[in-house]
């Protein structure tokens, strides 16, 4: 498969859980540091994720819709778009952003339904970033709209959701992107290693145990049924132990 290589980064409680409770997004971390930081704190996810990208050197860096908006969370409203939609479910790559010099990554959430609306760009934090995002023909004509409005540079793959295969072979052809982290674990990871488009697991593990049925885990994917879907099997690269008794598992995914 014609790709970038993905390198997944993430931390988790000894049970598995990448968040202290449901229908949590990364700014809960901020919103709540005293409870998030017995998972890991600020600047030891900092150190870490400097660690991963000193050591695969990313073009692009992926994310979740689900780590930026809560699945519950109200959508902000967004002006309906007049006119033909037709043209708003092409790719939008303007020229003013991918040939900018001074940006040298990509900064990428997969977003099928169109639910993140800030806006955010990411060059204002990072001037040699940028923001691009991987929807679907689900997303709404004025999400799509309001993306080239400000404007968000996006690709599109998939019907009711983003074709995970078809998306990363057209990040590769279209963006030049060779290789990605993302620390989205959950439904994205789980995404990624059931359609075997991960490479690499690192998970940094918190002497820590959260439990609980409806908290996200490491790999949230539809339930194993032999022979069609089967366990991924892994081979350990490296463990370390860290501060503060934690442990860094880097795993290689075996390909099939």
């Amino acid at each position: 498969m014609n790709r970038p290589k993905i390198i997944l980064y993430v931390c988790a409680s000894a049970d598995g859980r990448i968040t202290c409770g449901p229908n949590t997004t990364l700014f809960d971390w901020y919103k709540n540091s005293e409870l998030y930081g017995m998972l890991i704190g600020f600047d030891e996810w900092t150190e870490f994720t400097a660690v991963i990208k000193e050591m695969h050197r990313p073009d692009m860096s992926l994310e979740g819709s689900n780590m930026l908006v809560a699945e519950n969370e109200k959508l902000k409203d967004l002006p309906s778009f007049s006119g033909d939609p037709a043209p708003l479910y092409e790719d939008f790559l303007p020229d003013e952003i991918t040939a900018r010099q001074e940006r040298k990554t990509w900064t990428a959430v997969i977003d099928g339904r169109g639910r993140v609306r800030g806006g955010y760009t990411g060059v204002d934090d990072d001037p040699a970033t940028y923001v691009v995002h991987l929807v679907s023909r689900a997303a709404p004509a004025e999400y799509l709209g309001f993306l080239r409005s400000v404007p968000i540079p996006y690709l599109m793959e998939g019907d009711g959701k983003v074709d995970l295969p078809a998306m990363l072979s057209k990040v590769k052809t279209k963006l030049g992107v060779e290789t990605i982290v993302t620390s989205s674990g959950g439904r994205l990871a789980g995404a990624l290693i059931r359609q075997s488009l991960l490479d690499e697991i690192n998970i940094l593990v918190s002497p820590l145990v959260i439990g609980g049925s409806a908290v996200p885990t490491l790999f949230d994917s539809p339930d194993p049924v032999w022979p069609d879907i089967k366990p991924k099997r892994l081979q350990l690269i490296d463990c370390r132990k860290m501060e503060h008794a934690k442990v860094w598992i880097r795993y290689r995914v075996h390909t099939e």
